[in-house]
């Protein structure tokens, strides 16, 4: 398995992670934006969909909104190395306030120049 996929996984989620938990600057939000392909689009764990613009506006006014939160990455394995992307799989685990949820993510990542760039995510939640 290539490194530079389990480390974008593990990146994005530390971004992710310090966004919604923290006081962080908007150079972060800024990397959450930047790591998303144009025609991104994502299926949610309660099975909604959005667009790239959708979550981009989301993420804008969840800065802080889980102070605390903790966003684990495991299991991560390359389903298919395609030609200019890789589609992965891997568990999301969420740990706040006591609480853990999990979900079992698949992820498009497109290859753009030298970095990976998010272009499907579908999540599907895990018993708890």
């Amino acid at each position: 398995m290539s490194l530079d996929v389990v480390a974008e996984v593990e990146r994005q989620h530390r971004l992710l992670a310090s966004w919604l938990s923290s006081t962080a600057g908007p150079s972060v939000l800024e990397a959450l934006r930047a790591a998303h392909a144009d025609g991104f689009s994502m299926v949610t764990a309660d099975g909604h969909v959005l667009d790239r613009p959708a979550l981009l506006d989301w993420l804008a006014g969840a800065g802080n909104s889980r102070p605390g939160l903790r966003i684990l990455t495991s299991d991560v394995a390359v389903v298919a190395d395609l030609d200019g992307s890789v589609l992965v799989r891997f568990l999301e685990t969420h740990v706040e306030q006591g609480h853990t949820s999990s979900r079992r993510v698949t992820a498009l990542l497109r290859r753009d120049r030298t970095v990976l760039r998010w272009a499907h995510v579908q999540e599907t939640p895990l018993p708890a």
